[in-house]
């Protein structure tokens, strides 16, 4: 209760009424709350014509991410585990569903160093400098499209 008093307490006055705006400390998302007079005819809100989005000759990134994500999907649900062959070619299937074709697709491992599973598996493929990543953990699928590298590839390393 005393935290709430001290703040209180140090909350500025508004300034005597000037005939101005009196703009005071609270804010919301536009920025400070300003009140006072307001403009007599405000200007009505300049309209812009919508944006018609441009046909990808690669096709629509949304429908490719849906389209790879059943893909994975029928493939998690229908294993106990995937290999990185299984991913690519869902991948690859994904592009396909949606009439698309990947530039390339990048998927990683599928056993470690030492020759064990590993816990999940990631593949990407390349779409107009986009990449759609989809990964495969214990029959869980995520899906999500990111940027390219400056390399041009989705996935950092040589582990492909």
């Amino acid at each position: 209760m005393a935290v709430l008093f001290t703040l209180v307490s140090c909350a500025a006055s508004p300034a005597p009424d000037d005939g101005g705006d009196i703009v005071t400390p609270a804010t919301d998302a536009a920025g400070p709350v300003t009140t006072g007079a307001l403009p007599e005819d405000p200007a009505p809100p300049a309209t812009t014509p919508a944006a018609t989005p441009t046909p990808s000759p690669d096709g629509d990134l949304a429908a490719v991410s849906g389209a790879v994500d059943s893909a994975l999907r029928a493939l998690a649900g229908s294993r106990d585990s995937v290999t990185s062959d299984q991913v690519r070619a869902a991948i690859t299937e994904g592009f396909s569903a949606a009439g698309a074709v990947a530039e390339s697709v990048e998927v990683s491992i599928d056993r470690t160093p030492t020759g064990l599973d590993v816990d999940a598996i990631q593949g990407a493929g390349l779409t107009g400098g986009r990449c759609v990543f989809g990964e495969v953990r214990e029959g869980v699928v995520s899906v999500v499209v990111l940027p390219a590298l400056s390399s041009g590839q989705c996935f950092v390393g040589d582990q492909r």
